[in-house]
């Protein structure tokens, strides 16, 4: 009798045990989530206002160029004149300084204007990776995602050893229907800082 109760008195605890640890692990299953990957070059290639401002800075680059590029030969047909001063006369001296603080002038100007480009070109950079992770935040949020990994999903070209090299080196290796990018992509484009997406993520 005594031997009946503690056999039914094991079998009750093994099942308390497995049911607790199948729901510790769905617990765990739960509050993993899922991990998805996503084309940040991308994205930023495909938004539009992205594009657009890049392309702002890079003709105020060619302007900035083309300026500096006439400043310096109007500075070299200036300095074709110091031949009607006598060497070692004043003049001349007083002419080659003038040139030399000139010359100083542009280079200086040059940095300082190519410092402003470069500065506004990472806030460019900063505003538009905050405002594509605060719709990989809210994809995530609504598809249970607790990890999103960037990847590069553009082809290697075989005879190119770099990109070779750059493709085995690629943090991932495969991945099935966990591409976030075309979704966030939409969303930048259309301004959308919170985007409404499906049951489930897609292919690119």
């Amino acid at each position: 009798m005594k031997s009946n109760i503690i056999k039914f008195v094991l079998v009750a605890i093994a099942a308390v045990t497995s049911l607790q640890a199948n729901q510790a692990a769905n617990a765990q299953g739960a509050q993993a989530g899922l991990v998805a990957i996503l084309d940040v070059a991308k994205v930023f290639k495909e938004n539009q206002e992205f594009t657009a401002q890049m392309a702002a800075i890079k003709r105020e680059a060619e302007i900035l160029k083309t300026q500096i590029t006439q400043e310096q030969e109007t500075i070299k047909n200036r300095a074709q004149q110091v031949t009607q001063y006598e060497v070692g006369t004043a003049e001349r001296n007083k002419f080659e300084e003038d040139l030399e603080q000139q010359q100083a002038r542009l280079r200086t100007k040059a940095r300082q204007a190519e410092a402003d480009l470069l500065n506004r070109e990472a806030r460019i950079y900063y505003a538009t990776y905050q405002k594509m992770q605060g719709i990989v935040s809210s994809v995530a949020g609504q598809n249970n995602i607790t990890l999103v990994l960037r990847f590069d999903s553009e082809e290697i070209e075989p005879t190119n050893r770099a990109e070779v090299i750059k493709g085995v080196n690629r943090a991932v290796v495969f991945q099935h229907k966990l591409d976030l990018t075309s979704m966030v992509s939409q969303a930048m484009n259309a301004g959308n800082a919170q985007a409404q997406a499906p049951s489930g993520t897609q292919n690119k």
